[in-house]
C-alpha cells in the first residue's frame, strides 16, 4: 500500500505543472441546403441569421433549419459576381457585403439581388476582393489582390485608391493584401504578400512598413501576415505564415513577441463574448487564448472522439448572440461549440489505434483514486486516470488464465475506499477481483456460479465489509474472514429477497441495506441484518407514495443521510414517517420520468442524476429540476452507476463515449431571448423570394424581415414561414403565433411546425405576430409582425353592388321561386349522386387497400404493410432530422405453446399479443405489424430512446399482468421479449440498419433470459 500512494504522489508531483487538455464538445452542422461547401468567411448579422461565404458555391443565409443559396448567374448581373466570398462584412446600417473575386458585392434585401462596385482606377487584380473591414465611421476600407481601396456605401463611390508604387517608397510595400485591422485611432494595418506590415495612419497618405519577425534572423514565413486581430486591450495579434505575433500597442514595433503556437498558417482570429481570442489555422485545428496562463489551448481532429473538431483546416470562427461557437472549415463543413454553458468538462481518455493495445472510451464504472486521480473501468481493462492533465496513467488488461491478472477484461463495478488506504475492488462477469497496489498481483474470488460471480455492484458495509450486488443475489462479503452470506429469492418466504439479480445495493449510514434489480422487477428490498429479513416496497398506481417504478437502477445516500432511488422511471427519495412508515417521495414527473442511471450529491447538497436524456441537477429544497444536455458540453450516452465523488468536490459521470467532469460551484447556463424572423411567404405554393410576385400580390420590406402584404381575394392562399434565429439546439425552439382579426388564441407549436397557412380570408385588415422561445424556454418580448391586407374583388365594391342592384332588381323578385326550386332539387339529386359514388369507390379502395396490407389472422398490418410504412417514416425522419423507433417483439416459447395448447389456442394468443401492442402505440401514426409468425414489430416516429424503451417495457410488464397461462415456459405465462433501437436517419444508414439493431437487441433479450426489454446501443 505504501508504494501505491508514493507511486500515486510521484505522478501528481511530475504532472503538477502540466496543463489539463481543453475539452469543449463540437457538434457538425449539417449540410447547407445539400451542400457541404468549402467555408472561408462567416458572420452573423443584427437580424440574427449567418452568412456563409466558400470557396467555390457562392454565399449563403442559414436560419437554423435550412439555408438560401446565392450563386453567380452570368445572364443575371444583379447576382453575387462571383461564387467565391472571401469576406462577409456588415456596416452600421445592417447592409451585408461580400468579398467577391469579380468585385465588391452588396446584397439588397428588398430585391434578394446583389449590386457589384468596382473602379477602373485601381490596378490589375483589384476585382479580387479578400478583405472588408470599417473605417470606423459610415466609410469601408477593402483590401484585394490589387491594392488598398476605400468605399462610401453612402455615395456608392471609391473615393481612394491606393497601391505599390516601384518609384516610391512610401507607397504600399505591395498590392496583395492578405489582412486589414483598424486600431483605436482610425489607424490602418494592412498585412501585405509576400512579407510585411504597412501602417497608414489616420489622415496620411503613406505608409510605413513594418518587419512582423521579431528574431534576430527573420523567418521568411513569420513574415507572410494572413489575418489580423485587435483585441479588447488593445493589444494587436498577428497570425502568419507559420505561428503567432503579439504586440501590446502600446509600446515600440521593438516589444512585439513571438507567441508559442502550432507551426501553421493562421488564417484568422475571433473575439468571442467574453473578450476571449481564439485563431483558426491551416492544419493545426483551433486555438483559444488562454490569458491566465499565457498560452495557446489547442483543439484538433480526434477520430476516436466523435465530439471533436470535424476537420483541422480551418477559416473563420465566430460566437453568435445566443452563444454558440462557429468554426468555418475548408474541408470538414462548420462545427459548433457552446460556450454559453460553464462547468462540464468532457474527458476522452483513450486514443484509438489499433496497432496498438485495445482501447474503448465507454466507461462502464468510476472510483476516487488517491491525489486526484480517477479509476476508470470499461470493457477492455482498467485504468488510472489523471483528470487534471488528461492523460491515462497506467492500463490493467485481462487475462484469466494467467494468475495476478484482471479475471475479465469487463469491469462493472469498482470501489476504492475515499482516503485510498484500502485495496481497490473490482467486480466483473468473471468474479470480484482486490489490487492492494498498482504492482501487486490481482487476486481474484469467486462466489460459486457463474451468476454470482457476475458482479453488478459493490458497496461498502460497516465493519469492514463489502455488498455485492450480482447477477442472482445479493452477497455479503466479510474481507478479513473471507466469510460470505448469500441472500436469494425463496418464493415460499416472503421474507426473503424479491428477486434474485441484484443491480443496485447500499448500506446506509443507519446500517440498513437496500437493494434492487434494474431488469427483474421485484421494487426495492429493505434487509434488516440483525433478523436477516427483507421488507419489500413496490410500485402501485393506487398509491401516491409508492416508488415510481419496480425496476431499480441506482441508489445513492447523500450527505444528509437521504437515500435517493433511481429507479427505470424517475427518481424517488425515500420518506421515513414519524411511525417508522416508510414512503417515497417522486420526482419523476419533473425529470420527464426518464431512468435515472446514477445518482451523486454536490457540496451544497443538490443531487445529480444522470439519465439517457442528460444529466438532471436537483434542489431538494426548491424542487427545482434543471436538465443538461450534450448541447451544454455533456458526453452523451451515459452508463449505469457508473459515478464519483472527486476529492475536490468534482463530479464524474461515465458513458460510452468517455467521461463528464462537472464542477457544480462553476456550473453556469446563460441564455439569451432568441430573435425571431419571417423567413419566407409563400402564395399558392410559390415563394416570394423566388422572384418577383404575381400583380395580385404585393411585399414590402426584406426578405429577411417583410413588414407588410397585400394580397387580392383571389390569391388569399398564403403561408408565412418563422424562424427562431437561436443556434444552441434550433430542434428545441419552441413558437406562438397569431393572426390578429382572424385567430381568437395564440397558437403554439414546435420547431417541425414553423409555418402558418391561411385560406380564403375576408377582405380586411391582419396583423400576423410570431414569438419563439429557444431551447431552455427563454421566450423573446417582442414579436415579428406582418401587416396583411386582403382587398375585395371588385363586386364587392360599392359602385358595383350599386350598379348591379339598380339592375336586376326587378327580374330577382319574378324568377326568384322558380329558380331557388329547381336549384335546391338539381343540387339535392346531384349531391345524392356524387355521394353515393364516392362511398362506394372508398369502400372499394378501403377494401383492396386493407387486404394488400392486413395480416388475416390478427387484424393488424403485416409484413408488406410494416415495409411499406418503414420506408415511408425513414423518409420522413430524414427530412426533418427526427428520430424513429422500432420495437420488435417476439412471444416467448410460442412453439412449445403451439405444440402444448393447440393451434386455435396459439391464434388466439397471437390476436390477444397484437391488441395488447396495438394499445400502446401513443400516437396514431404508430404502426403495429405481424412480422412474422410470433414476430411483431411496433414502428414510432419521433420517439426519443426513453419513450420507446419506456413503452417496450410497458408491454413486457401489461402481458405478465395478464397471466396467460403456458405451463411450457420457465415462467408459467405467456411472456415477451422485446429490443428497441432508435435512429436519425442519415445518408450513411439505412431501415435495414434500423431493423438490424432491433433483431439484435432482441436476441440480447432472448439470450438473457426472456421476459425483457432491451435499448440498442448506438453504434459507436
Amino acid at each position: 500500500m505504501r508504494r501505491f500512494l508514493l507511486l500515486c504522489l510521484l505522478l501528481a508531483v511530475s504532472l503538477a505543472n502540466a496543463a489539463p487538455a481543453p475539452s469543449l464538445r463540437f457538434k457538425k452542422l449539417g449540410p447547407l441546403g445539400g451542400d457541404e461547401p468549402s467555408m472561408l468567411s462567416l458572420i452573423q448579422d443584427r437580424k440574427g441569421f449567418v452568412w456563409v461565404g466558400t470557396h467555390t458555391n457562392g454565399l449563403y443565409r442559414y436560419n437554423g433549419y435550412q439555408s438560401v443559396k446565392y450563386i453567380n448567374n452570368p445572364s443575371d448581373p444583379s447576382s453575387l459576381p462571383h461564387d467565391r466570398v472571401s469576406s462577409i462584412f456588415e456596416d452600421n446600417k445592417g447592409r451585408i457585403w461580400a468579398a467577391t473575386q469579380n468585385g465588391l458585392a452588396r446584397f439588397n434585401p428588398e430585391t434578394n439581388n446583389f449590386t457589384t462596385f468596382s473602379t477602373d482606377k485601381a490596378p490589375k487584380n483589384h476585382r479580387i476582393v479578400k478583405n472588408i473591414i470599417s473605417d470606423g465611421k459610415d466609410g469601408l476600407w477593402i483590401g484585394t489582390w490589387g491594392g488598398l481601396q476605400h468605399f462610401d456605401p453612402n455615395s456608392a463611390k471609391f473615393d481612394a485608391i491606393y497601391a505599390h508604387d516601384d518609384n516610391n517608397p512610401d507607397s504600399l510595400a505591395s498590392n496583395d493584401l492578405n489582412a486589414l485591422a483598424l486600431d483605436a485611432k482610425g489607424g490602418l494595418w494592412i498585412g501585405t504578400w509576400p512579407g510585411g506590415m504597412d501602417y497608414l495612419a489616420p489622415g496620411a497618405k503613406v505608409f510605413k512598413h513594418h518587419q512582423v519577425d521579431p528574431a534576430a534572423k527573420p523567418d521568411a514565413r513569420v513574415n507572410i501576415v494572413r489575418a489580423l486581430q485587435f483585441d479588447q486591450n488593445g493589444a494587436l495579434w498577428i497570425g502568419t505564415e507559420s505561428g503567432i505575433i503579439r504586440w501590446d500597442g502600446k509600446g515600440d514595433w521593438d516589444t512585439r513577441k513571438a507567441i508559442t503556437s502550432p507551426y501553421s498558417r493562421i488564417t484568422n482570429f475571433g473575439i468571442d463574448n467574453k473578450g476571449v481570442l481564439w485563431a483558426t489555422t491551416l492544419s493545426a485545428g483551433l486555438l483559444r487564448w488562454n490569458e491566465a496562463n499565457a498560452e495557446f489551448e489547442q483543439f484538433v481532429h480526434a477520430a476516436d472522439d466523435p465530439y471533436s473538431l470535424p476537420g483541422d483546416n480551418l477559416r473563420a470562427v465566430m460566437q453568435d448572440r445566443g452563444g454558440m461557437l462557429w468554426i468555418a472549415s475548408f474541408t470538414d463543413g462548420i462545427a459548433m461549440a457552446n460556450l454559453s454553458s460553464e462547468g462540464f468538462t468532457r474527458h476522452v481518455p483513450f486514443r484509438i489505434d489499433t496497432r496498438s493495445a485495445p482501447a474503448s472510451n465507454a466507461l462502464l464504472s468510476l472510483a476516487r483514486a488517491p491525489n486526484g486521480k480517477m479509476w476508470l473501468g470499461g470493457n477492455v481493462g482498467m485504468s488510472l486516470y489523471d483528470p487534471v492533465t488528461s492523460t491515462v496513467l497506467r492500463s490493467y488488461r485481462a487475462d484469466d488464465k494467467t494468475p495476478g491478472k484482471l479475471s475479465h477484461s469487463i469491469v462493472y463495478s469498482m470501489y476504492q475506499d475515499e482516503d485510498g488506504k484500502g485495496p481497490l475492488w473490482l467486480g466483473t462477469s468473471n468474479g470480484l477481483n482486490r489490487l492492494d497496489s498498482p504492482d501487486s498481483p490481482f487476486q481474484t474470488i469467486h462466489f460459486g456460479n457463474t451468476a454470482s460471480d457476475y458482479i453488478n455492484a459493490i458497496a461498502p458495509g460497516a465493519g469492514g465489509m463489502l455488498w455485492l450486488a450480482t447477477g442472482n443475489s445479493l452477497i455479503r462479503y466479510e474481507i478479513k474472514t473471507d466469510a460470505r452470506k448469500i441472500y436469494y429469492n425463496d418464493p415460499q418466504d416472503p421474507t426473503t429477497r424479491a428477486v434474485n439479480g441484484t443491480s443496485a445495493v447500499l448500506e446506509d449510514r443507519q446500517g440498513r441495506v437496500w437493494a434492487g434489480s434494474e431488469w427483474n422487477g421485484g421494487g426495492l428490498d429493505l434487509l434488516d441484518t440483525a433478523s436477516g429479513k427483507f421488507r419489500h416496497f413496490r410500485h402501485s398506481s393506487k398509491a401516491t407514495g409508492s416508488l415510481s417504478d419496480d425496476n431499480i437502477v441506482s441508489l445513492h445516500e447523500d450527505a444528509q443521510g437521504r437515500i435517493w432511488v433511481g429507479t427505470a422511471k424517475g427518481l424517488d427519495l425515500v420518506v421515513f414517517g414519524p411511525d417508522g412508515a416508510i414512503g417515497f417521495k417522486s420526482y419523476a414527473a419533473a425529470m420527464r420520468a426518464a431512468k435515472i442511471l446514477s445518482i451523486q450529491h454536490d457540496s451544497d447538497g443538490k443531487i445529480w442524476s444522470s439519465t439517457i436524456a442528460g444529466l438532471y441537477r436537483l434542489d431538494p429544497d426548491s424542487g427545482k429540476v434543471t436538465l443538461f444536455t450534450a448541447s451544454d458540453g455533456l458526453t452523451e450516452g451515459f452508463t449505469v452507476n457508473s459515478a464519483a465523488f472527486g476529492a475536490d468536490g468534482t463530479l464524474y459521470f461515465g458513458g460510452v463515449h468517455g467521461m463528464t467532469a462537472v464542477v457544480p460551484a462553476k456550473v453556469r447556463t446563460s441564455s439569451v431571448a432568441p430573435q425571431v424572423a419571417i423567413t419566407d411567404i409563400t402564395v399558392f405554393n410559390h415563394s416570394l423570394q423566388d422572384g418577383q410576385p404575381s400583380e395580385n400580390v404585393k411585399a414590402e420590406g426584406p426578405v429577411t424581415a417583410p413588414t407588410a402584404l397585400t394580397l387580392s381575394s383571389q390569391a388569399s392562399v398564403f403561408a408565412l414561414e418563422f424562424a427562431a434565429l437561436h443556434y444552441t439546439e434550433p430542434s428545441g425552439n419552441r413558437y406562438s403565433y397569431q393572426l390578429q382579426g382572424f385567430d381568437r388564441d395564440w397558437v403554439e407549436t414546435d420547431a417541425t411546425h414553423r409555418t402558418a397557412s391561411y385560406t380564403n380570408l375576408n377582405p380586411g385588415q391582419y396583423v400576423f405576430r410570431v414569438k419563439a422561445a429557444n431551447h431552455l424556454g427563454v421566450w423573446n418580448e417582442q414579436p415579428a409582425t406582418l401587416h396583411i391586407t386582403i382587398t375585395p374583388p371588385f363586386w364587392q365594391r360599392w359602385w358595383f353592388r350599386s350598379g348591379l342592384a339598380a339592375l336586376v332588381i326587378g327580374s330577382l323578385v319574378l324568377a326568384y321561386k322558380i329558380r331557388i326550386n329547381r336549384l335546391t332539387r338539381h343540387q339535392a339529386e346531384l349531391e345524392h349522386t356524387v355521394a353515393a359514388r364516392t362511398a362506394e369507390l372508398e369502400e372499394s379502395n378501403r377494401k383492396l387497400a386493407a387486404l394488400s396490407t392486413t395480416d388475416g389472422l390478427t387484424g393488424v398490418s403485416n409484413r408488406r404493410g410494416f415495409d411499406l410504412a418503414l420506408e415511408a417514416e425513414w423518409r420522413r425522419a430524414a427530412r426533418t432530422g427526427q428520430t424513429l423507433a422500432l420495437s420488435m417483439l417476439d412471444v416467448d416459447y410460442f412453439k412449445k405453446y403451439n405444440d402444448h395448447y393447440g393451434h386455435l389456442a396459439g391464434d388466439a394468443v397471437l390476436r390477444t399479443v397484437a391488441e395488447l401492442i396495438t394499445t400502446h402505440g401513443r400516437r396514431t401514426s404508430d404502426i403495429v405489424a405481424r412480422y412474422g409468425g410470433e414476430e411483431f414489430a411496433l414502428l414510432a416516429a419521433a420517439t426519443d430512446a426513453t419513450d420507446a424503451f419506456g413503452v417496450a417495457e410497458e408491454i413486457c410488464a401489461e402481458l405478465a399482468r395478464r397471466a396467460l397461462p403456458h405451463e411450457q415456459s420457465p415462467f408459467g405465462i405467456m411472456t415477451i421479449s422485446i429490443g428497441v433501437a432508435v435512429m436519425v436517419p442519415t445518408e450513411d444508414t439505412s431501415p435495414q440498419d434500423l431493423v438490424q439493431l432491433a433483431d439484435r437487441a432482441l436476441y440480447r433479450a432472448k439470450e438473457k433470459g426472456r421476459n425483457m426489454a432491451l435499448l440498442a446501443m448506438p453504434p459507436m
